[in-house]
């Protein structure tokens, strides 16, 4: 027996249709295959049968359409079981075409290839023969289940012109698209694949034309404009950047990988069994390098790599561990996951914090990619083996000092010292002439080097800017060396090398070169080293290209420098007696001081004003003249404020300690870097307590308290605020009286202590007003009128919001003002004006991602989502309400989390699917549950009653509900 609903609701058995009876007997049957094989109850029947007036026999109309069709389904053994509270169609859900066509679509997105998924699709939209439910009568939940079903058919046609477009047949979607996209003019997704065919099929201006309309479409009815990826498409087409086979731009292509080295020399076997295996099939390889320090395991993985980049199109990925750099612990296993998460364009919010939690994060994003991922420097296999994409189609190479029999399914590859024709071609390759004319002279030359790659380069090199000297002379010296150094272990080759080349450096190079050991970081930037070394940042880049020159420090990117870890370790050494250290140290930590300051004032504009105790003001700073360039300046130097952090910590810099973090950790949290924000809060209040400055360790704990606010520690948070608030009244101090009253407001809401909440938003209110700080009087009006809000005073809550709009816009904060934009949005919602409230959530959304906010788009996200859903734009809701899910995937943000799970509830529920709607809110109550975000807590219970028809439910909820203050029924999200 079939059942089809994906068109007229039919059934079929051995090829002949039954008599299923009339338009509202076919809507039973529709209800029941929907949810085939499980219950349906009685009540849910009437509604989407009669919807709010049903007759009064309602049940007994019920029972006689159960019975004919019952008698209509008997000659396929098929029944129609009476499960309390209602009935179940007993049939395997394969035979029901909706669940057929969802597990098509299912497989295609777990394909492995963009093959596949179009087969599936194809498949899966075969099985519609029209408007889905077609025969059938009912109330408004019938309307809402068939837009339900025809939104999953609109996605599904969307995926599956995106992988055909990908495929390069973009004339076989182009007709079809055309009409869609006709159908559906303001839906964004369909024009920008549209726009992508025609273009794709030589009809640029037709394409570009389709762009016009769109936006004055959208800026009529809805008054937006395009949103990202439209306008992306759109330059892409304008810049010719797109060919027929184009993508569209729905994932990053990363491609992280160092610059390869100059003049690649030998290890041409090494290098063929690399290649080889990667061409192997289709499996996932690793290929583990060892070998001991400078014998140029990185050199070969980066030149095999770059070599076959192009068999792994989707991302080439390089991760330094740093399991044997000098001063650096290896990097643990999480903290590498979220690098590379980040890489591939995951945001914050969707990084779990556990290692099992991100692991399963990454092997979901690497899944359908053939990708290529370097991991350099590893110091065990145990570092490495969370690090291993799940799926074929990917190619691990790892390097180590050490041998990995550990790490399974690995191929080993042992690199020995260089051959003796490998090392002489890589010295003569550099020198020339010099180096032909006097073989036996390089054959000494390179035994004394230990035919180690780096120490040849680095001795070729002396030689190269020696132009007076011969390669005898080059060997005489080295030898000299030699004999000076202690040690006959295998770096002592490289040491003789290091110590000749450093020798022969200027004054001002042999300085730089050596104050760089003293840099806490991993790589540096001219200005940074300028500061460091107290040079004009000038002569400092010239420095720098000659010490790349001399091979003594190492270039991966533009405008970047580090050095080999021998070479780091060669640096510590020297350093280590030079009696600047410390006030080299002191300039560097001044200078990152100073840029931070500069680019958390960009971040938060209006903040309060501290001047940073800068002992040596830099002569060069970083560009930084708006929200955009603070935010890639700290994307590009966090790990080293990190380092610089701990470092200030380790050596005694307090003041630098306390000082840091305060403005690092607005960046950390914009981007959810919750555990380094709790790795620097923690010292910096300790090191204020040493300096017996209560000032700057109220602003500390201060900092504690909503670093526990944002990992959903709200009573730890609480203790902190507590603290804190002590410690500002005890000073006098009531600017920071009235920021910790505004952060115990944040905690108390979540605790569900909405009142006392209240009360502390508008205390902090008034003080930040009489105080005249208009970033402080935002912020803290903003939360008052957020906390109204969600008592039900939707009026009150208004004025207060357009008040701290006007405040955030007054100073430039773009990340208030898209907060602000957002909760107005929601106050219109509360005020029945829903078109008002869309075009503030939208625009609210549009600014946060402008920012880069991570934590406030995926708050405009479910706002928005319950604003549509609000608006009776059910399909539109899930579309962001999905967006919302995705960006925060598995375990991160539990507060998110839950929030967003309630909102799919609502639209689950409003589209007439109780079971999914259950499913989401009992998600969202375990989050709630769990980190005690009582409102949630409340709402989910509600939802659960509404979808499921408990009413034990409903009563916890309106229990909670009154426990909060909040008046009367609460609606479903």
């Amino acid at each position: 027996m079939d059942i089809g609903v994906l068109g007229s609701v039919e059934a079929w058995h051995d090829g002949v249709r039954l008599p299923v009876g009339p338009p509202m007997q076919r809507c039973v049957l529709a209800v029941l295959a929907l949810r085939a094989g499980d219950g349906v109850p009685v009540d849910r029947l009437a509604e989407v049968l009669w919807g709010e007036d049903p007759p009064g026999d309602a049940r007994g109309l019920i029972h006689n359409y159960v019975s004919r069709l019952r008698k209509a389904l008997r000659p396929a053994g098929v029944d129609i079981a009476r499960r309390p509270p209602g009935y179940a169609l007993d049939v395997d859900p394969d035979r029901v075409d909706v669940h057929r066509f969802r597990d098509l679509v299912s497989r295609a997105h777990r394909a492995g290839s963009d093959e596949t998924a179009a087969r599936a699709l194809t498949e899966g939209l075969s099985l519609w023969r029209g408007e889905p439910l077609a025969g059938t009568t009912g109330a408004e939940a019938l309307d809402r289940l068939r837009t339900g079903l025809a939104e999953e058919q609109l996605v599904a046609s969307e995926k599956r012109a995106e992988v055909v477009l990908r495929l390069g047949r973009q004339q076989e979607i182009l007709g079809e698209l055309v009409e869609l996209s006709a159908e559906h003019p303001l839906r964004e997704k369909l024009v920008s694949l549209t726009m992508l065919a025609l273009y794709s099929c030589g009809r640029q201006a037709e394409a570009l034309g389709r762009y016009d309309e769109t936006r004055r479409v959208l800026a009529e009815q809805l008054g937006l404009d395009p949103g990202d990826e439209l306008r992306r498409t759109h330059e892409r087409i304008l810049r010719a950047e797109t060919t027929p086979a184009a993508e569209p731009e729905s994932r990053r292509r990363p491609n992280s990988l160092p610059f390869d080295v100059p003049g690649f020399v030998g290890r041409q076997p090494e290098l063929e069994r690399l290649v080889t295996g990667a061409r192997a099939g289709r499996t996932i390889m690793i290929s583990a390098i060892d070998g001991m320090a400078g014998v140029g395991k990185t050199a070969l993985a980066v030149h095999a790599a770059r070599r076959l980049a192009p068999r792994y199109p989707d991302a080439q990925l390089f991760v330094d561990l740093h399991g044997f750099t000098p001063d650096r612990d290896p990097v643990e296993p999480a903290a590498a996951l979220d690098a590379l998460l980040r890489s591939l364009g995951v945001p914050a919010d969707r990084i779990p914090a556990g290692l099992d939690q991100r692991v399963l994060v990454w092997r979901t994003e690497m899944a359908d990619r053939e990708a290529l991922l370097v991991l350099d420097n590893a110091v065990d296999a145990d570092q490495v083996r969370h690090l291993i994409p799940g799926a074929p189609g990917c190619l691990v190479l790892v390097t180590s000092r050490r041998r990995m029999p550990a790490l399974n399914g690995a191929v080993p590859l042992s690199l020995d010292v260089l051959s003796e024709a490998e090392a002489t071609a890589l010295f003569t390759g550099i020198v020339g002439e010099r180096a032909t004319s006097a073989p036996e002279e390089v054959a000494r030359l390179v035994e004394v080097c230990g035919r180690l790659p780096l120490a040849v380069r680095i001795a070729a090199t002396r030689l190269q800017h020696r132009p007076r000297w011969t390669v005898a002379d080059l060997v005489d010296r080295m030898r000299t060396e030699r004999t000076r150094l202690p040690g006959p272990d295998a770096d002592h080759d490289i040491a003789v090398a290091f110590a000749l080349s450093y020798r022969y450096l200027k004054a001002d190079q042999q300085r730089t070169f050596r104050l760089l050991g003293a840099h806490p970081g991993t790589d540096f930037d001219p200005p940074a080293v300028a500061a460091l070394t107290g040079t004009p940042v000038s002569d400092t880049r010239d420095v720098l290209e000659l010490l790349v020159d001399h091979h003594l420090l190492e270039q991966p990117a533009t405008g970047r420098y580090t050095f080999h870890d021998l070479l780091r370790h060669h640096a510590l050494a020297l350093v280590a007696t030079d009696p600047e250290r410390p006030t080299a140290v002191h300039r560097l930590l001044d200078y990152y001081l100073h840029v931070t300051t500069r680019a958390t004032d960009l971040l938060q504009p209006g903040r309060r004003q501290l001047d940073p105790p800068v002992t040596h003001v830099p002569d060069h700073v970083p560009d930084l003249r708006d929200n955009k360039s603070a935010m890639s300046w700290y994307a590009t130097e966090n790990r080293n404020l990190l380092a610089a952090i701990r470092h200030a910590g380790r050596h005694g810099f307090d003041e630098h300690l306390v000082l840091l973090p305060r403005n690092v950790g607005h960046y950390l949290v914009i981007n959810h870097h919750v555990e380094d924000l709790m790795a620097i809060q923690e010292p910096a209040a300790e090191a204020a307590h040493r300096l017996g400055d209560l000032a700057a360790e109220s602003r500390s704990v201060y900092h504690l308290a909503l670093t526990n606010y944002m990992s959903c520690r709200y009573r730890t948070g609480l203790g902190h605020a507590a603290r804190c608030l002590a410690m500002a009244r005890e000073l006098g101090d009531e600017s920071g009286e009235s920021w910790t009253l505004g952060v115990m407001g944040l905690l108390h809401y979540r605790l569900g202590d909405l009142v006392e909440a209240l009360d502390e938003h508008r205390t902090a209110m008034g003080i930040q007003q009489r105080l005249g700080d208009d970033r402080g009087q935002a912020i803290c009006t903003a939360n008052a009128g957020r906390t109204e809000l969600v008592l039900g005073n939707a009026v009150g809550a208004r004025p207060l919001l357009e008040e701290a709009l006007a405040l955030s816009r007054k100073i430039g904060d773009v990340n208030e003002e898209a907060s602000n934009l957002t909760t107005l949005g929601t106050v219109h919602s509360g005020l029945g004006d829903p078109d008002t409230a869309i075009r503030y959530l939208s625009a609210g959304l549009e600014l946060a991602r402008e920012a880069g906010n991570a934590d406030y788009t995926v708050r405009g996200l479910v706002e928005l989502a319950d604003g549509l859903r609000r608006a009776g734009r059910a399909s539109d809701a899930r579309d962001q309400a999905r967006q919302a899910l995705h960006l925060l995937g598995h375990g991160r943000s539990p507060d998110h989390l839950a929030e967003a799970h309630n909102a799919m509830g609502a639209i689950c529920l409003s589209e007439g699917d109780e079971t999914a709607a259950a499913d989401h809110h009992r998600q969202a109550l375990d989050l709630a549950q769990r980190i005690e975000y009582r409102l949630e807590h409340a709402h989910a219970l509600n939802g659960i009653s509404a979808a499921t028809g408990d009413a034990e439910y409903r009563a916890r909820a309106l229990a909670h509900y009154e426990a909060m203050g909040i008046p009367g029924a609460r609606p479903v999200g």
